[in-house]
């Protein structure tokens, strides 16, 4: 049977941020503690968690066509 988070204790919310922030995958803790692994990666996505997997920010969208209108324009001159 799947929890929900607000299930879950303060204490048992704080392990898991702190085991996420660890390097154990969502999908580890999500089968100690009756979750779906997806129910773990939105807390960590909401909340900020950082992970150790995740090297690098990504780029956004608006940041990549601002990127790539720069380039086209300095193509053309």
């Amino acid at each position: 049977m799947n929890k929900k988070w607000s299930d879950l204790s303060q204490q048992e919310q704080n392990e898991i941020k702190r085991k996420y922030e660890s390097g154990i995958p969502p999908s580890e803790l999500a089968k100690q503690y009756g979750l779906k692994s997806k129910q773990i990666s939105d807390q960590a996505y909401r909340k900020g968690w950082k992970s150790p997997n995740i090297k690098s920010k990504k780029t956004t969208a608006k940041k990549a066509s601002k990127k790539t209108k720069k380039t086209a324009k300095k193509a053309k001159k």
